[in-house]
């Protein structure tokens, strides 16, 4: 379900939240100096950025209907995979 009717106004709510999933990541490497949990925080909170809008009409406009496919099919499992081994490795510390 998208926030709004108009696709120029996802794409705006999905590159705020965007931008705010960096800097989120930038704070969390910069008090941790951990790439690897950085980086994977901001894999997750981009793809959540994207899934936010995955049902309006954006995608469809901008003739980026690939982009959702590779979001759902690929990018959510790899993020799965992700956390998985995130927590695996955190186990045994």
């Amino acid at each position: 379900m998208s926030f709004f009717s108009n696709p120029a106004m996802d794409m705006q709510v999905t590159i705020a939240l965007l931008a705010i999933s960096m800097i989120v990541s930038i704070a969390v490497y910069v008090t941790s100096r951990n790439t690897y949990k950085a980086l994977t925080l901001f894999s997750v909170l981009a793809n959540i950025s994207f899934l936010v809008n995955i049902g309006s009409f954006m995608f469809l406009s901008y003739g980026l209907i690939w982009f959702q496919y590779l979001i759902v099919f690929f990018w959510l499992p790899v993020n799965i995979f992700f956390i998985i081994k995130y927590f695996k490795k955190n186990e045994s510390h």
